[in-house]
């Protein structure tokens, strides 16, 4: 953000808001009038958003109705046959591999000769009788104990099929069985996994209370515990490496010592960045101060990145829901697991559609979101101070919702659309990547890659700029385009403070993020190594701890993220604020802001200056590579 900040603002031109029909009103005009006077913006965006949303719910319909979803899971026989799909073999659902006993007596399968069958062969309650005992599909009808195994095919159980369950294990496995599998030894230490999220949820709000009075002093105290906790974390995952290794257990002394390696590589970087930054604490502490006073005062902030959490993961459950039912739309066809899908040219179109709509969806929560934010902060910057307490509304948050779908929904998806086209392109270049590595192309891979990187970049610079423009159209009522064009202009006039104070902020998000990552990842791997989990003979036993450990420190990160996130955006919308309120009206009511910014003013005038006497210092000393320069 500092690097766009300062390149923006050395090659745009210096002038302010520039008279705009869309704007509806003069620049010199109080900032509470533009709040206030509320009007619909980019309705013809508005108009092509819900002509989308219908389209989606119109394929997610088409879907449920002509979809299979036996189509994506389910094998196929010998001769091509879906089970439970094709006419013939729709009451048989399951998928049986006949049994062959090499000479030496050992117990196999014939994996290229598999059978659909409606019921699996299994054991009876006196564990010696088969229910069916025959299978008449196979050539050697004599079957063999098996276990369902969701209800896609059967799994060698019996004690002599040891080797037969190890080969159809092999050949059936696949990432989703894998992804499953892991998933449900993980869940066995949900109660670790519960008191993480707690833990990290009960320091993000020890945070919010502690900024108000000793700002500069949690700087310093949480990249303290940060980096204690991250080398501890990382001692105690290197010496259960090392124990793992002693007894055998390779893989899980590698996941411990990987584990361990990132804990003291985010250890180095906390230290880092004190020791460069220290200079910019005292601008971090007063930013986020003035973020924490305003969380203060309408804790509901605090709660809208759970519940924009809530809604995008259900959003994202029905989509998902959705395009697999869509997807069992084609033609499928294949032996055993070996499975090939064919559509045609319409329900090509139609999946690329319900991907780029999906998008777009899920880009316009996240925009709806930022508006909200923005719109309640900018209510704290407007309201009057003369009591020594500002009075605002606690729910302005939700107040800010029904204001953007209202007034600015047509905005907001028009800086949503950029970003699904863009998160659009990028998952088709990689899947044209993944194709090129099948095909050994190192020359179009390398390509790929370097377009891909590229997009990326840009969809970062992106959502920045739509970021901001989402706060100038809470604060100013203009429409997306015009709300750009202002930000541009507020990066032109106040860039280097601004760069500056984002800089000062990105201090606190960053010590505060690896103290409550670190703290509730050491927590996780005290409690997960204990004997309750490690305990072979135990209940609860996890077989790789590591993954939980990680599953846990991922899960503090999120929570922690959404505490950072508020004040980033909080802090942000001040700026913003400050910079519109041409008329100065309410910068008396926030006098601490007023005085914040200064600082900033002048620190990027040292900056300046400094730069210059560096510049002739460096002539001074290279006076003929100065001279060839000019």
């Amino acid at each position: 953000e500092t690097r766009l900040l300062l390149f923006t603002g050395c090659n745009m031109p210096s002038s302010r808001r520039q008279d705009d029909s869309e704007s509806g009103s003069d620049s010199d005009s109080d900032l509470e009038e533009f709040f206030k006077k509320r009007r619909c913006t980019d309705p013809i965006c508005c108009l092509l958003f819900v002509a989308a949303m219908a389209a989606l719910i119109g394929m997610l319909v088409y879907g449920t109705k002509n979809g299979n979803l036996r189509k994506i899971n389910h094998g196929f026989d010998a001769v091509g046959r879906q089970c439970g799909v094709n006419e013939t073999v729709e009451d048989k659902p399951l998928l049986y591999f006949c049994p062959l006993v090499k000479s030496s007596g050992v117990h196999t399968v014939n994996m290229k000769d598999p059978v659909c069958v409606a019921a699996c062969p299994t054991l009876d309650f006196d564990g010696v009788t088969l229910t069916p005992s025959m299978v008449s599909e196979c050539e050697n009808q004599q079957a063999y104990a098996t276990v369902q195994v969701g209800n896609r095919y059967c799994l060698p159980d019996g004690s002599e099929e040891a080797v037969a369950r190890e080969e159809v294990k092999q050949g059936m496995s696949d990432a989703a069985d894998d992804f499953l599998n892991t998933s449900s030894k993980i869940g066995r230490g949900w109660q670790i996994i519960l008191l993480t999220l707690v833990v990290a949820t009960a320091m993000g709000y020890i945070f919010l209370c502690l900024l108000k009075t000793l700002a500069k002093c949690i700087i310093y105290v949480c990249a303290f515990v940060g980096l204690v906790a991250f080398l501890l974390l990382g001692w105690f995952l290197f010496t259960q490496s090392a124990a793992q290794a002693a007894e055998g257990e390779d893989n899980l002394a590698i996941t411990f010592k990987v584990l361990a390696i990132i804990s003291w590589a985010l250890a180095l970087i906390v230290v880092s960045l004190i020791c460069c930054c220290g200079q910019a604490v005292e601008l971090s502490t007063a930013c986020m101060g003035q973020a924490a006073s305003v969380i203060w005062r309408m804790p509901v902030l605090l709660l809208s990145p759970l519940v924009k959490a809530f809604v995008k993961c259900g959003v994202l459950i029905v989509l998902a829901a959705g395009f697999v039912h869509l997807l069992s739309t084609g033609e499928t066809s294949g032996i055993g697991r070996d499975k090939h899908w064919s559509f045609s040219g319409e329900q090509k179109l139609m999946l690329a559609s319900y991907v780029f709509i999906s998008f777009w969806l899920l880009a316009f929560i996240s925009a709806l979101y930022q508006f909200s934010i923005a719109h309640a902060v900018g209510q704290y910057y407007m309201a009057s101070n003369a009591t020594g307490t500002k009075e605002t509304k606690c729910c302005a948050v939700f107040e800010g919702v029904y204001v953007g779908l209202r007034y600015h929904g047509g905005s907001l998806a028009f800086g949503s659309a950029v970003i699904a086209a863009l998160e659009f392109i990028q998952r088709i270049l990689e899947w044209a990547e993944k194709k090129s590595q099948l095909e050994h192309n190192q020359v179009l891979t390398c390509i790929l890659s370097c377009i891909l990187c590229a997009c990326r970049c840009l969809e970062g610079i992106i959502q920045f700029i739509n970021k901001n423009a989402y706060i100038d159209i809470a604060i100013t009522s203009s429409g997306f385009c015009t709300a750009v064009q202002n930000v541009m202009h507020i990066i032109v006039d106040h860039g280097a403070a601004m760069a500056i104070l984002n800089g000062a902020t990105f201090i606190f998000q960053i010590v505060g993020l690896a103290s409550i990552t670190a703290t509730c990842g050491l927590l996780s791997a005290y409690l997960l190594t204990g004997d309750k989990y490690s305990n072979s003979a135990s209940e609860d036993y996890i077989e790789n701890p590591g993954y939980a450990i990680a599953l846990c420190c991922v899960l503090a990160f999120v929570v922690a993220w959404a505490f950072m996130s508020i004040f980033d955006m909080a802090s942000d919308t001040l700026l913003i604020c400050h910079c519109e309120d041409t008329s100065g009206r309410h910068k008396a009511d926030n006098k601490e802001l007023d005085d914040m910014f200064d600082a900033a003013h002048k620190k990027a005038e040292e900056m300046k200056e400094q730069a210059k006497m560096d510049s002739s210092e460096s002539e001074e000393e290279h006076p003929r590579s100065s001279r060839y320069r000019r």
